[in-house]
C-alpha cells in the first residue's frame, strides 16, 4: 500500500511512525517543505497539558467536553513514547513532567474562575496534584504587583522541546526504507469522483498513491480550494502565534509554569527547553491571512508578561529565537479528524493548540484507518471532517464569554481604566459589537466561537464591500 502524507508537522510524522511500526509493507511519501515556515509544531511550547486547559464552562458544555476529553487521551502515552523515540533515534530529548499552575493578578476574574474549575476537574478525574506555596516554586520571582496568590503542582502534565522531538522522529523515519521525504509543497489533490489517488506538487510532479492523508495544518482550506473538492468542510483559519526562546541561564526553571487560559489565549507560560533556555508564550491572532513575521505587540506582551509574572530577572536574558507558527483553527473551533466516505482520503486539521499534545492518540486512530479502514478507537461524530458546523454555544453564552475575555485581554495589554464608568462603557461597547456581528450572520439561536470573532467580522465586512 502506498500512502501520501501531506504535511510534515507532528501529526504527519507521528502517523508515519505509527504506520511503519504497525505494518512493514506500507510505503509512505511525507510531503512538505523541509523549512517548515509557519509550522505550528515548531512554535509549540510544547506542553503536555489537559487539565490546565480547562475553563469554567468546559465541562458544562457537551461539545467542549468531548473536545477536551479527546485531549486527555494522550496524557498517559507520552512518557513511554518519548523513551521509545529516544532509544530508536539515539537522541536525548529535553522534556519533563510536573507543571506549576499559578493564579496571579495579571488578568481579571476569568483567571480565578478557571483556576477553580481546574481544581474541580483534577478532583473529579482523580488526578495527582499538590497545593503549593507560590514562593516555593523554583526560580519563580515575579514582580510584587503580579505575584501569584495560589498555585498547584500537577504531577502528570509536562513539556517537551518540540524541535528536538521532531528532529528525533525525522532521524527514525529517514532510516526507514519505507519512507521518502519530498521537500515540496502539495499544490492540489487530483481526484475522480470519490477516488483520491494522487497529489500534484509545486512544479508539476504527480505522486500516485493508494490513500492520501491531509494533515497540513492551517493550509488545509487553501489545498481544498485549489483541488476543487466539492465536499463541505469547515474552513480552517490561521491562528498566528509567537513564542520566544530565551537564554535564561541560572534563572531557568525546572518545570513548566503557566497561568490558566484567559483573555482569548493560553495565558502566560514558560517552559524549560534545556538547562539554560526557556520558551515563553504564547500569542494568538486568528486570521484569514498568515504572516511569518511576529508583531511588535505580540513580542512586547510576551516579554513583559514573562518578566512581570514569572521572573523579573529575565530582563537580563538574551533572545535566542522568535518563532511564528500557524495554529489550524476551524470555523467552529472543533478539530477535523477522520476518514471521508471515500476510503482513499483521510484528514486531520483544526487541532488549534492541542495538536502536539494529542498527536499520539490521533495518530494511532488515523494509522488504523489507513491500514484497516476502521479502528477500535471511537471518535465522536463532532470531529467528522465532512460536516456542518457544530453550533454548541447559545448567542447569549457567546456574547457574555466574548465580552468577559475582551475586558480581560485589555488588562493584559497595559490597560489602566480611569476611576469612573469606563469599564461599564467598555462592556456596553463590546456587547453592542458582539450582538451586531451575530445579527449580520443571522445567528439568532446559536453563538459564534469567541476565538473566531475577528475572522467572522473580516469576512462579513469583505462581503458587504463587494
Amino acid at each position: 500500500m502506498k500512502i501520501n502524507i501531506i504535511g510534515n508537522g507532528i501529526i504527519g510524522l507521528m502517523t508515519a511512525f505509527k504506520l511503519i511500526n504497525k505494518d512493514n509493507t506500507v510505503s509512505l511519501n511525507i510531503i512538505g517543505p523541509s523549512k517548515r515556515d509557519g509550522s505550528a509544531s515548531l512554535a509549540a511550547a510544547a506542553m503536555f497539558n489537559s487539565f490546565c486547559e480547562v475553563e469554567n464552562d468546559t465541562l458544562a458544555n457537551d461539545v467542549e467536553k468531548k473536545k477536551w476529553l479527546l485531549n486527555t487521551k494522550s496524557n498517559n502515552l507520552w512518557k513511554e513514547l518519548i523513551k521509545q523515540i529516544e532509544n530508536l533515534s539515539g537522541k536525548n530529548i529535553n522534556h519533563g513532567f510536573g507543571t506549576f499552575l499559578i493564579n496571579n493578578t495579571g488578568g481579571g476574574s476569568i483567571e480565578d474562575e478557571n483556576y477553580d474549575s481546574i481544581i474541580r476537574a483534577l478532583n473529579e478525574y482523580k488526578q495527582s496534584y499538590e497545593i503549593v506555596d507560590p514562593k516555593e516554586i523554583n526560580n519563580y520571582n515575579p514582580s510584587p504587583k503580579s505575584r501569584a496568590l495560589r498555585s498547584v503542582y500537577i504531577n502528570n502534565e509536562g513539556w517537551v522541546n518540540p524541535s528536538e522531538l521532531i528532529n528525533a522522529l525525522e532521524i527514525i523515519l529517514e532510516r526507514s526504507s519505507q519512507i521518502k521525504f519530498i521537500n515540496k509543497k502539495a499544490k492540489r489533490i487530483i481526484h475522480y469522483g470519490d477516488s483520491f489517488k494522487s497529489v500534484e506538487l509545486d512544479g508539476g510532479d504527480i505522486i500516485e498513491s493508494d490513500k492520501i492523508l491531509i494533515c497540513n495544518g492551517a493550509n488545509f482550506s487553501e489545498l481544498v480550494d485549489k483541488s476543487n473538492l466539492t465536499k463541505f468542510f469547515p474552513r480552517i483559519f490561521y491562528g498566528v502565534g509567537t513564542t520566544i526562546s530565551l537564554n535564561t541561564g541560572i534563572n531557568t526553571t525546572l518545570n513548566c509554569i503557566r497561568t490558566p487560559n484567559r483573555g482569548l489565549a493560553c495565558g502566560t507560560y514558560t517552559a524549560p527547553q534545556s538547562i539554560s533556555s526557556t520558551l515563553i508564550g504564547a500569542s494568538n491572532n486568528v486570521t484569514t491571512n498568515p504572516s511569518l513575521f511576529p508583531k511588535v505587540t505580540s513580542t512586547y506582551t510576551l516579554l513583559k508578561n514573562a518578566m512581570e509574572q514569572i521572573n523579573t530577572n529575565y530582563y537580563n536574558a538574551t533572545i535566542d529565537k522568535i518563532t511564528t507558527g500557524y495554529r489550524p483553527v476551524s470555523e467552529d473551533n472543533i478539530p477535523l479528524i477522520g476518514r471521508m466516505d471515500s476510503i482513499d482520503l483521510l484528514i486531520v486539521t483544526g487541532t488549534k493548540r492541542d495538536g502536539f499534545h494529542s498527536s499520539p492518540y490521533i495518530s494511532d486512530y488515523i494509522s488504523d484507518l489507513v491500514l484497516h479502514n476502521t479502528s477500535e478507537i471511537e471518535l465522536d461524530h463532532i470531529f467528522k471532517p465532512e460536516r456542518n458546523l457544530n453550533k454548541y454555544l447559545t448567542r447569549s453564552e457567546s456574547i457574555s464569554k466574548y465580552v468577559k475575555h475582551k475586558i480581560d485581554a485589555h488588562f493584559q495589554h497595559d490597560f489602566e481604566p480611569s476611576k469612573d464608568s469606563m469599564i461599564e462603557n467598555l462592556i456596553d461597547y463590546h456587547t453592542v459589537y458582539a450582538n451586531d456581528l451575530h445579527d449580520k450572520y443571522n445567528a439568532i439561536d446559536w453563538g459564534i466561537p469567541i476565538d473566531i470573532y475577528p475572522v467572522y467580522n473580516f469576512l462579513i465586512n469583505k462581503k458587504l464591500q463587494e
